[in-house]
């Protein structure tokens, strides 16, 4: 089993509608269970659609860019080296404000929800 993982290894996804690029690193695909994480880019401008994850926690750390996270209406500042937790059934977004790609890691637990990158990369 592989423990070590750099971004040619992930799943890569340019998605639109809105504009993105994603990569799944860590999925049952490469043998974990209980969690998932990946990363995204989001170009200056753009925003994820508003969603929710019914039964899945979700945390994201900030290491590029500037932008919003928008969580049940509540707007709150991202920046590099900032850690956003979302519980499950809470709707959220996160826009880009700034002048270059905001990017962050994302985890999920118990994993599921990034299942529906390969789900809207596979409907190109």
């Amino acid at each position: 089993m592989k423990y070590v993982f750099v971004k040619k290894d992930a799943f890569r996804a340019e998605l639109k509608n809105p504009g993105r690029v994603a990569h799944i690193w860590i999925d049952k695909e490469k043998g974990a269970n209980n969690l998932s994480g990946g990363s995204v880019d989001i170009p200056v401008g753009s925003e994820l659609p508003y969603h929710a994850h019914e039964k899945e926690e979700e945390m994201m750390f900030i290491y590029k860019g500037k932008g919003a996270a928008v969580i049940e209406g509540e707007t709150f500042p991202l920046e590099s080296e900032t850690m956003v937790f979302v519980p499950p059934g809470l709707k959220h977004t996160f826009k880009n404000t700034g002048n270059e790609p905001l990017s962050f890691a994302f985890f999920y637990a118990p994993a599921g929800p990034e299942q529906n990158i390969r789900i809207l990369a596979s409907k190109k």
